[in-house]
């Protein structure tokens, strides 16, 4: 369960995570040490997965970007298995989700040009083993996309 003061350090990391401890402390209202003593327990709890930088695809060269709906054909864990580990992979693949439903899996895929992206549906995700299906569905605009989860919600919403 997170206190007050582990959301608060929570909300400012997401925010900025490269802000220095005494920032850090200064922004939540606690010492220096109660901060790195929170932030360091958070991290070791798993809560903080890890510092990275945040990339505009689009800017970075990765101005395609798609999300394909996969079915496999046989339904054991070997025939997932072998797909999890052929999309663990790829570079081109930021994400992969077991889905309930129709498709079995959900991916969320990039790549520089729509040639690239053509490539990868026509010809890489062939080669996977197990797919009987794949549907692609191409991101016109973001509409809204953050990594930051709402740590501080009310107690309901409307």
């Amino acid at each position: 369960m997170l206190t007050d003061q582990d959301k608060n350090v929570l909300i400012q990391l997401q925010e900025n995570g490269r802000m220095p401890i005494v920032e850090l402390a200064k922004e939540t209202n606690m010492s220096e040490s109660t901060c790195l003593r929170r932030t360091k327990s958070l991290e070791e709890a798993g809560v903080i997965k890890g510092y990275s930088a945040i990339l505009d695809a689009e800017e970075a060269g990765f101005g395609v970007m798609a999300f394909v709906q996969v079915s496999i054909n046989q339904k054991n864990e070997a025939a997932f298995d072998k797909f999890k580990k052929a999309v663990l992979n790829h570079p081109l693949i930021l994400e992969c989700y077991s889905l309930s439903g129709q498709y079995d899996h959900l991916m969320k895929v990039v790549a520089r040009t729509n040639k690239e992206l053509s490539h990868f549906i026509l010809k890489t995700l062939r080669s996977f083993p197990e797919i009987r299906d794949a549907q692609t569905l191409f991101v016109l605009q973001q509409v809204k996309h953050t990594n930051a989860l709402p740590v501080q919600l009310p107690d309901e919403l409307p």
